[in-house]
């Protein structure tokens, strides 16, 4: 049976806080706008640069018209590139999981709201693009997350079909990943890396921590799966959610 497994990329795979940083406080900066702390900044990330650069010129009490806000947003993208994403890193034993998902039969995506190009740079940057069979970003279709087309289109190009028995998982550190999960019947995977407080509370099938924790969280979701298609009667916790068909219709 398949094993499919989508990430999302900031807050889940990497902690790239510091470039965006960066990037953002040099472009308020050209406007005469004070800087954003790191915080101010990691509250307003999850749904694209775009929405990013509205919040962060909204936190300084400015309203640009969308129009504007596309120039705004063309250029903190740029300033971002420009970083070469020099202060991006991995979490630990990202890699190694990565990696052992995949000698372990997983078929991996990369599903972020980030635009495309800088999710494959920073992947190849950090060596491990290579994983990923397909590399998703927010300007690769016409809808982001939490809109469950979006990961539905990431499976469509992954060759899962949508009746199809395989275990989908989702893994990410947004209620937008949660809820795109839940719209195309994948589970969930809910993380909490940086987060000093414990675990973020989010609805989802399960919680990691640490990234070890999701070898194991995984082989057991893909156990359950297996035991499901075998005995619909054990469907009684996180339910038999791969073959689910997705809440929407696509366009």
């Amino acid at each position: 049976m398949a094993k499919f497994i989508m990430f999302d990329l900031d807050g889940t795979l990497i902690d790239g806080v510091d470039d965006l940083l960066f990037a953002m406080n040099e472009l308020l900066g050209v406007h005469d706008l004070a800087p954003l702390t790191r915080h101010d900044l990691e509250a307003m990330l999850g749904d694209g640069t775009w929405m990013l650069t509205k919040r962060a010129f909204a936190a300084q009490g400015k309203t640009p018209d969308d129009a504007t806000l596309d120039k705004l947003n063309a250029d903190f993208n740029a300033r971002y590139r420009a970083t070469d994403y020099a202060h991006t890193l991995l979490y630990e034993n990202a890699e190694n999981v990565l990696r052992a998902l995949k000698a372990d039969g997983w078929t991996i995506a990369l599903a972020s709201n980030k635009p495309e190009a800088p999710c494959k740079a920073i992947l190849q940057k950090l060596g491990i693009a290579d994983l990923f069979t397909v590399i998703a970003g927010g300007d690769s279709f016409e809808v982001k997350k939490p809109d469950g087309r979006f990961l539905r289109y990431v499976l469509d190009r992954l060759g899962k079909l949508p009746k199809s028995s395989a275990t989908t998982i989702m893994v990410g550190d947004h209620a937008n990943d949660m809820d795109a999960a839940s719209s195309v019947g994948a589970y969930s995977i809910s993380v909490s890396f940086e987060k000093k407080n414990g675990v973020k509370h989010l609805v989802a099938d399960k919680h990691a921590t640490r990234f070890l924790e999701l070898t194991n969280i995984c082989q057991e979701i893909d156990q359950k799966n297996r035991s499901i298609q075998t005995d619909p009667n054990l469907n009684d916790t996180v339910g038999n959610k791969s073959s689910i068909e997705p809440k929407m219709t696509l366009s």
